[in-house]
């Protein structure tokens, strides 16, 4: 691709030529001598649900990153066909569908007691978004893992309710504001369930709550953000095969001094970290002792991956996987800025693919 930036990526009609990364693009199995060889996985499907076998040695490193598309292609058919695209034109290896719904806003909640009434949504309320998860998986389940975004609840009623309001309405009588997490979560499951009978393969499960600047005070995060995680992720976790948990730092970093302890038994097969927890940089490796489970991220989304060149980020990523656990997926800590080059997405993911090669 020439330069192109996001705009002009979801405008062109040329997005066809951009497609052709991994076609015949397998891993060469080369195992280290305690690994069980196994037969080449045969497409991105299998590429990706091999991170969950520890018995086999990876020689493919699977990538993605996410963006959030403009507002007219975030819902109907239009929101199906960014995301094809995207996928296609990228070249990753799994199809994470943006949630882009808002849960409604309540401005009668004036104190903790009035969480209460918080309502229950129907399943009808996230018809929008299963009309986009029906679509792809029309199109893409052949070819690759499909795993819709789900929000915790905290993040649910922050849309409902500003998170200021939240968290001093939490930190006051976290027992009244659970009463109103409740119907989130009820809400949250309409969906998950929902999105489970269409056949998704799992989902990407976002958790925020837990930053310095949120609800820092460990027992107030655990009654009121980490109970109805659980419950949440629990239940995907025994419905679906693939789950990627995703902890956000979008709002504020965890360096509250007890990142592991709040997070390491949170559900999840795969853990997209943050680059830094505990006022420290959270390596790869790091995060793939602390969860013991394979890991994504590793890249800064505001970073190079946003203003690099494509050598440049070649150069990185060649740099942060040589230090990687064996079981990794290449990405970014959270969703990409709106500007990030779709050619320097599409070469740290090439890069990715080849690097064990």
């Amino acid at each position: 691709m020439t330069n192109m930036n996001r705009r002009s990526f979801l405008k062109t009609s040329a997005l066809a030529a951009a497609t052709t990364a991994f076609s015949g693009m397998l891993p060469t199995t080369n195992a280290a001598p305690e690994k069980t060889r196994r037969p080449a996985a045969s497409n991105k499907r299998d590429l990706v649900m091999r991170m969950l076998d520890a018995n086999v040695s990876h020689s493919y490193i699977p990538a993605g990153f996410f963006m959030h598309f403009p507002r007219n292609q975030r819902s109907g058919d239009a929101a199906i066909r960014a995301h094809a695209d995207y996928f296609r034109a990228t070249g990753m290896d799994f199809v994470k569908i943006q949630f882009e719904q808002s849960y409604p806003k309540c401005p009668d909640i004036k104190k903790p007691s009035d969480w209460r009434n918080i309502p229950v949504l129907d399943e009808s309320f996230f018809e929008p978004t299963l009309h986009v998860i029906r679509g792809l998986m029309s199109e893409l389940k052949s070819e690759a893992l499909i795993l819709p975004t789900i929000y915790g609840p905290y993040q649910m009623a922050k849309q409902a309710v500003h998170w200021k309001t939240l968290v001093a309405h939490a930190n006051e009588d976290p027992e009244a504001v659970k009463r109103g997490m409740e119907n989130v979560y009820l809400s949250v499951m309409k969906f998950v369930n929902a999105a489970v009978r269409l056949g998704v393969d799992g989902f990407y499960t976002c958790t925020q709550g837990g930053e310095s600047n949120r609800l820092a005070a460990r027992p107030v995060f655990e009654n009121v953000v980490k109970t109805y995680d659980l419950l949440m992720m629990k239940q995907v976790a025994a419905a679906t095969p693939f789950n990627i948990l995703h902890i956000c730092d979008h709002d504020g970093p965890y360096d509250t001094g007890d990142f592991a302890a709040r997070f390491a038994d949170y559900p999840g097969h795969i853990v997209n970290i943050p680059n830094e927890a505990d006022g420290k940089h959270l390596s790869l490796s790091q995060a793939a002792a602390l969860f013991q489970r394979p890991v994504m991220g590793g890249l800064d989304r505001k970073g190079v991956l946003a203003t690099g060149t494509p050598a440049q980020i070649r150069a990185t990523v060649r740099d942060l996987l040589r230090d990687a656990p064996d079981r990794v997926i290449l990405a970014a800590d959270c969703t990409v800025a709106p500007t990030t080059p779709i050619e320097n997405l599409r070469a740290a993911i090439e890069t990715a693919h080849t690097f064990r090669s």
